[in-house]
């Protein structure tokens, strides 16, 4: 485990180099970022406005508020909060509260916690398929996965144009192309993806108990880590090669069956070190403003607004680099991988010991 913590500071730090080297390259994962926020505050508008108009009818009458993509929620449901009825909260803003943390939960669209971006859309869009306004919602998800896609692919294809024509080579414009004219592959991807996570989803729920149980969860296990790697496989084939999705998909067969790449992805740790960064960052903004919330409630120790806009300033900043390089750092390492499969398939099986990884891998590896 020290091991490959070590190989993923290594790997972290040479793609960081390589990337200030060609900022363009961090270009995509910045935008990433901005685009999250743009859709989690559309799906926060869209939630907040149907919450507004079935909210206040409902308590009116006494009855249970029904929430689009939530359903039903009995005021009784939101536990404690609901003791400050009457000390300056209402209902409505209680479960406003409540209905604004879930689309947020929602919203983590390869975010910095999923960096895959599938987990979180197969999972809320499930639970909300059959559910008032879920169409808007689901078409609001998909339009925010595909463009996290299409920014990714950009990523994989300047990371491979500066891999194997040297730094500065790659075009954002021609990368723009070449991802343009692979969506229809990026798309069935995709769809395939959330049929998949959907799949393992539900055979995690209706599982039963003792061995069958146990078996039914290792096999929903494995079809989550297998589409997992494949979609990162996958994408850099459609998007460098112009594959087609059933081609990406042999493409990432002979990779995984031939043995092309010497190492697996678990030994070099870039993905449980971006997450835990992450998630340090975040926890950090979230104690800071629990902190600045006891000291104002139960201190009653008033914080001046300019130190809080500084703070919140500073600490956004912060999110925000740290969000990019995670989404940048994982697509450089798989783009690395791919390219270094590419050069192991070109030579004799026995020679594939001596072929280098790419750059930032190989200093990963030394």
């Amino acid at each position: 485990m020290l091991d490959s913590f070590g190989r993923g500071l290594r790997m972290i730090w040479a793609s960081i180099k390589m990337g200030l080297k060609d900022k363009r390259l961090l270009l995509p994962s910045i935008l990433t970022v901005f685009t999250n926020f743009f859709f989690g505050i559309l799906l926060f508008l869209f939630g907040e406005d149907k919450v507004g108009g079935t909210i206040g009818g409902a308590v009116a009458a006494g009855g249970m508020p029904e929430i689009p993509g939530i359903g039903k929620v009995p005021i009784p449901a939101l536990g404690g909060a609901a003791q400050h009825i009457g000390m300056g909260h209402s209902p409505q803003q209680l479960l406003q509260h409540a209905h604004a943390s879930n689309i947020m939960n929602m919203g983590a669209v390869n975010g910095p916690l999923d960096m895959s971006g599938f987990h979180a859309m197969s999972s809320q869009v499930g639970d909300t398929l059959f559910s008032q306004n879920s169409l808007i919602v689901m078409c609001l998800l998909s339009a925010w996965w595909l463009t996290n896609r299409f920014l990714e692919g950009v990523t994989t294809a300047l990371t491979y144009s500066h891999l194997t024509e040297g730094p500065g080579s790659g075009k954002f414009s021609v990368a723009c192309k070449a991802v343009f004219e692979s969506l229809p592959a990026i798309i069935i991807l995709g769809i395939v993806t959330f049929i998949a996570r959907n799949l393992a989803k539900w055979m995690r729920n209706k599982r039963s108990t003792g061995v069958f149980g146990m078996g039914v969860n290792f096999l929903s296990g494995i079809v989550e880590v297998f589409w997992t790697m494949a979609g990162h496989l996958i994408l850099p084939s459609i998007v460098i090669e112009g594959s087609s999705f059933v081609g990406a998909m042999k493409r990432a067969d002979r990779i995984a069956s031939g043995n092309l790449l010497t190492i697996g992805v678990g030994e070099v740790g870039v993905d449980g070190i971006c997450r835990l960064v992450s998630w340090l960052v975040y926890i950090a903004g979230a104690a800071a403003a629990g902190g600045i919330a006891y000291l104002g409630v139960i201190q009653h120790i008033v914080i001046p607004a300019p130190a809080i806009a500084v703070g919140a300033a500073l600490w956004g900043m912060l999110a925000i680099v740290v969000t990019s390089f995670s989404i940048y750092i994982r697509a450089a390492f798989y783009t690395c991988l791919y390219v270094w499969a590419i050069e192991a398939e070109s030579v004799a099986h026995t020679e594939r010991v001596h072929v280098r990884a790419p750059a930032p891998l190989a200093h990963a590896l030394a």
